[in-house]
């Protein structure tokens, strides 16, 4: 991820950059001269972000409906001969009941944003990191997909999903000359946690170590406390679990 080889600035991808660790992570590759591409499905926050940040090329695009992630990209290629990173971020969560999940309208939400829009999202720009490598992949995992919280069985269900792509690309593409990262942070301050009254990491902590470790092609980083997860869960994989339950 040290910029582009062609001719002008290096080149970003971001899914779900309308808010949250998206957002955080538009404004921070902006602040160092990328050209950054960011897409959402809420055209109103899309607005709110070109609003706030000029620059930015906001695009409408669902991640889970691979034909609009496919135009997304093609769109790109129209402009751009390749992408220097691509971030895949875009995801959600609900807290769900699972001894009661009957009553629950929709099972797999959470699989097919967190999961199957990362599926999407990199299959479709995979040819852009060919063209520009080296260039870079990370993917906005969390600790979760670890170690899985009872409040959030689904989502944490889908960040393991995500976590096992994760190490299967980073294997298949290191020869092609793009890395891979993950990062699992722990709860971040974000809209989707707003009501929840625990420790929460500042969005801009996280793009700025995530950022970091890409640059140097880390594989996974834990930001924040989530660093004690790991090695937690390696030698006492019960305390972990009730730990992250609490949480």
């Amino acid at each position: 991820m040290t910029g582009s080889k062609r001719a002008g600035a290096p080149v970003a991808i971001v899914s779900g950059g309308s808010s949250g660790i998206g957002r955080a992570f538009v404004e921070a590759l902006l602040d160092q001269d990328y050209v950054v591409y960011a897409c959402g499905r809420d055209p109103s926050r899309l607005d709110r972000l070109a609003d706030a940040c000029p620059d930015v090329r906001a695009i409408t695009c669902d991640v889970t409906d691979r034909s609009a992630v496919r135009r997304f990209a093609a769109s790109v290629a129209r402009e751009r001969d390749g992408i220097d990173l691509l971030i895949s971020n875009a995801g959600g969560s609900r807290e769900v009941d699972l001894r009661v999940m009957d009553r629950c309208p929709d099972l797999t939400s959470e699989m097919r944003v967190n999961f199957e829009g990362a599926v999407n999202l990199i299959a479709e720009f995979l040819p852009l990191l060919k063209r520009a490598a080296p260039s870079a992949l990370v993917v906005v995992g969390s600790g979760y997909g670890l170690v899985p919280s009872p409040r959030v069985p689904l989502y944490s269900a889908s960040k393991a999903a995500l976590h096992s792509l994760a190490t299967t690309l980073r294997h298949d593409l290191k020869p092609l000359g793009i890395t891979v990262t993950e990062v699992c942070p722990p709860v971040v301050d974000t809209p989707s946690v707003r009501h929840r009254q625990v420790a929460k990491m500042p969005p801009e902590r996280v793009v700025a170590q995530t950022l970091k470790a890409a640059s140097k092609g880390v594989a996974t980083i834990y930001p924040g406390k989530a660093r004690f997860l790991p090695l937690l869960n390696r030698l006492a994989p019960s305390l972990a679990q009730r730990i992250v339950a609490r949480t």
